[in-house]
């Protein structure tokens, strides 16, 4: 699915993915530290099946997959996604390692969570491996709490991550 416009914040703007993306995605959700925790494969276990998963990500129509751009220089620095479950919506996302404490994902995910409060959501989940503890420390700092256990499997690998799914509230 498609933004019908921008998410604008201070420093970024965040914009619907698109397919000339692809090579910015694979490369940050494929690195070693930068998607350590995440469900997607290493750059080298990213097999031809799994590049084709993403190369239709814009044209995905059960969520938004979305890339986060400096305003002062349009380089990428991060990825979002947001899938609308009635009214809850699951997201994930995930920042540059070359931006990690810059504030980058706080402000990328405060912005998510006003388009999405926005858009008639009144809840938001996100499943975060146990062991990622700058993913556990901003959804909580963000006012998420833990909601359940979950496990998941990185695509391809036989590398497995105990989890929780946080949730928050954010409309009535």
């Amino acid at each position: 699915m498609q933004l019908t416009k921008n998410i604008e914040t201070p420093r970024l703007t965040i914009r619907s993915w698109k397919k000339t993306d692809t090579d910015f995605t694979l490369a940050l959700w494929g690195d070693k530290e930068n998607g350590k925790y995440m469900g997607d494969p290493s750059s080298e276990n990213q097999d031809e099946d799994y590049r084709q998963a993403v190369e239709e990500m814009e044209d995905n129509p059960d969520g938004y997959y979305l890339l986060a751009v400096l305003k002062e220089d349009c380089s990428p620095v991060g990825t979002c996604c947001a899938f609308s479950e009635k009214d809850n919506y699951d997201i994930g996302y995930c920042i540059s390692k070359a931006h990690w404490k810059e504030g980058i994902g706080t402000e990328m995910l405060n912005a998510l969570l006003s388009w999405i409060k926005e858009n008639g959501g009144r809840s938001v989940t996100a499943e975060v491996a146990d062991m990622n503890a700058a993913s556990v420390a901003l959804l909580k700092k963000l006012g998420f709490s833990e909601d359940r256990k979950s496990r998941f499997r990185k695509w391809g690998e036989e590398t497995y991550f105990d989890a929780h799914y946080y949730k928050l509230i954010i409309g009535e």
